[in-house]
């Protein structure tokens, strides 16, 4: 009885801290936005291939996932439907895309150039938001936004034309953030359906799914990565991966959808 009772305790505090931090919802996104910004530069710090970065990435990441998919699934007792898997599934395949255009970006530029077409995002999460939540951005918004896509204009013709100029790069680094934003979007309609930690899990397989595929097709060997591009890759998954993607999905439900991409500005 004593430890049900404790049980039913620590229930009860987890349960008002969360409804503590979802009247702040931008304090756990503005944490997972502190984390994302770690990763590129950590991207660029490896030595191995991209595609075979992204692999070991999701696998990783896949493995975490799953095992706090398992004990969330155990303790909470919750099953899920088809309908939650088949937005993780769809989620998943969008960020796989996205994480396979950013670290072939990184490499085939730099951080920098990646980085800064980040202007673009709250643009095109704006329009998306307008279409699938009717959301409605400002004038200062879209006066804005015109300030970004020539700030944008001039990161692609000096990343295309520069010292070190890759324009395939560049073109890669637009996927990137295009397809994150199709991430970001369907990610906060699929909190309707699925829970944070499975919509991860599922998430986190289907994007392993997309990147296995080209892995195979372009012929990479993926058992060749050192130890320390390893570590790299297990950084990225934990770090940014678990732990910013769980902080910044789970509120998402309370946030209108153009405000963490500007965040991340």
């Amino acid at each position: 009885m004593l430890v049900r009772r404790g049980r039913q305790a620590l229930g009860a505090d987890r349960g008002a801290l969360s409804e503590r931090l979802l009247r702040r919802p931008l304090l756990p996104v503005g944490l997972g936005v502190v984390l994302f910004s770690t990763g590129p530069v950590v991207i660029a710090g490896s030595s191995v291939a991209g595609p075979v970065l992204s692999f070991w990435r999701l696998v990783i990441g896949a493995a975490v996932m799953g095992s706090l998919t398992l004990w969330w699934t155990r303790a909470s007792g919750r099953s899920r439907d088809m309908v939650g898997w088949s937005w993780a599934a769809r989620c998943g395949v969008a960020f796989g895309l996205h994480q396979l255009f950013l670290v072939v970006a990184i490499k085939a530029t730099s951080v920098v150039d990646v980085t800064l077409m980040q202007v673009l995002l709250p643009i095109i999460v704006g329009f998306l938001a307008a279409l699938l939540f009717a959301e409605r951005p400002g004038l200062r918004f879209r006066l804005w936004s015109l300030v970004a896509i020539l700030g944008a204009a001039m990161v692609v013709l000096g990343g295309a034309t520069g010292p070190d100029g890759d324009p395939v790069g560049i073109g890669l680094a637009i996927a990137n953030v295009a397809f994150y934003a199709l991430y970001f979007v369907w990610s906060k309609q699929a909190r309707d359906h699925i829970d944070t930690l499975p919509f991860l899990f599922g998430a986190v397989v289907a994007a392993g799914a997309v990147v296995s595929v080209v892995v195979l097709v372009a012929g990479q060997d993926v058992g060749a990565i050192s130890a320390d591009d390893l570590l790299i890759a297990a950084y990225i998954a934990i770090v940014p991966g678990a732990v910013g993607h769980f902080v910044t999905t789970w509120p998402l439900h309370r946030v209108p959808a153009n405000v963490p991409p500007v965040m991340q500005l």
